[in-house]
Parts: C-alpha cells; sequence; structure tokens
C-alpha cells in the first residue's frame, strides 16, 4: 500500500491513507467486540445464543462492506473530462448532476446511481413563489398547476437530456444507454391527495422494447405492484432473487 500511494499526488495520497486508516479503525473495533462476543457466547441460553447469532450476522455483513470500501480505496479512479463543478442551486445544478451520472457509468466507477429531487426544489428560480412542495399541494387553483408543470418540465427535459447524452456515448457493441436501466418517476400519482397508485413512471435503455405505454388498474385483476417491476429489473442485472418487497411477480 505504501508504494501504492507513493505514486499518487500528495493531497491524494494523504486522502487514501486517511480513508484506510479508518477502515482499519472499524476492523480493530468489530475485532474486539467479536472477541467479547465469543466469549459471552458461552454463558447464553439457546434463545439469547439465537439472538447473539442475529448480532454475528451483522457484524459480518459489516465486515464484507469494510472489506469491499478497502478494495476500492485502492482501486485507480479515471480522470474524469471535466472541470469540477460549482456548487449553486439545485435547479442550476441538475443538469451538472445528470453530466457526473453519465460519467460515473462511462468509467465504471459505478453501476447503480440515483439522484432524488426532493420537495425543496426551487419554485423561485422558476420566478414561483410558495415553494415546489407547496405547489404539488395545490388543491386545484390553477396557478398552482401552472407553476407545478413549469417546473416539472423543466425536470422532464433535463432527464431527456441525460438519455440523450447517454445514448451518444460508445460503450463496447453498443451505446450506454443501450446498456443501462434508466427509471424515471415519482412515489405519488397524486401528490395533491397523497396517493400512491397509477404512478407515473418511464423506464428507457437496457435493451428492452421501448415506444409504448402500459397502463395497469389500480385494483383487482390485473393490478401490477411497482415491486414488480423493481424484481424485473434485478433480474435484468444478474441478481438472483426470487421476491422484492411488496412484488407478486415480474412485469417485463
Amino acid at each position: 500500500m505504501a508504494s501504492k500511494a507513493a505514486t499518487l499526488p500528495t493531497e491524494d495520497a494523504k486522502s487514501l491513507a486517511a480513508s484506510m486508516d479508518r477502515l482499519d479503525v472499524k476492523g480493530s473495533i468489530l475485532d474486539a467486540v467479536n472477541g467479547d462476543a465469543k466469549s459471552l457466547q458461552r454463558h447464553l441460553g439457546q434463545r439469547d445464543k439465537e439472538k447473539l447469532d442475529e448480532y454475528f450476522t451483522s457484524v459480518r455483513d459489516v465486515e464484507k462492506q469494510i472489506e469491499l470500501r478497502r478494495k476500492w480505496a485502492s482501486v485507480p479512479k479515471p480522470e474524469p473530462k471535466m472541470q469540477e463543478p460549482k456548487n449553486r442551486d439545485f435547479v442550476s445544478d441538475l443538469p451538472v448532476m445528470y453530466d457526473l451520472l453519465a460519467l460515473a457509468l462511462q468509467t465504471d466507477s459505478t453501476r447503480i446511481a440515483t439522484l432524488e429531487i426532493g420537495g425543496d426544489f426551487e419554485a423561485a428560480a422558476f420566478g414561483l413563489s410558495g415553494g415546489y412542495h407547496g405547489l404539488s399541494h395545490h388543491g386545484q387553483r390553477e396557478e398552482a398547476i401552472k407553476g407545478l408543470i413549469k417546473m416539472e418540465r423543466y425536470q422532464v427535459e433535463q432527464f431527456a437530456k441525460f438519455l440523450t447524452k447517454l445514448k451518444s456515448i460508445e460503450d463496447g457493441t453498443g451505446t450506454l444507454l443501450d446498456h443501462s436501466m434508466v427509471l424515471f418517476g415519482s412515489g405519488m400519482g397524486n401528490a395533491n391527495s397523497h396517493t400512491n397508485n397509477n404512478l407515473p413512471l418511464i423506464l428507457a435503455g437496457g435493451g428492452l422494447k421501448h415506444g409504448e405505454h402500459k397502463a395497469y388498474p389500480a385494483k383487482g385483476e390485473g393490478r401490477q405492484m411497482l415491486c414488480n417491476l423493481y424484481l424485473s429489473m434485478l433480474h435484468r442485472f444478474g441478481a438472483e432473487v426470487d421476491t422484492f418487497g411488496t412484488s407478486t411477480g415480474t412485469l417485463i
């Protein structure tokens, strides 16, 4: 590790050394806790031993996470072909966030990325008052609905540009979009009444058949859980799981 750090710029070497030190400390703490727990195990009844086994399982999960972080810390990071962005406001930063997601996928810095546009998305940037969250609870007021449409049109436009960017990046035998599943949507069908059925979703890329709109009934026969879509995506991602959340089967 020392020779690895020596080849890095000074600040990067310091950052790597600090990361490894933190991982070593966490590992030492887990070793100490494990030793105490194993010593305690000899004095426990069956039920308490089962509880302690659950604890050991949790510790092992943490150990695996530490090992993965240790490996990632020593992996050479790609040089991004863009300058470090400056913090402005979320509305102005949204296109930059999408650029960073595209860059992370292109350089294989990650295989999974998420971006949340929360209720603090600045309405003032669009010359609106009341806040994004307030506009989403529009009470059928026409002015508030128009304001909400203005803000969300901007969000969808940036998402479309993100897909176009992924499509423009060559990736092996296809494009980055061909080899990525991109899900865009909301956890509410109608924020004004806090309903979570009839959710608006867009699934792009991933070598799937596109160009169609699918609508499923909210109740009764033919109803589909959102987790069915998640389970289908996990299968295409290569995850060998039978269920996910409230899934009742697969969707695609």
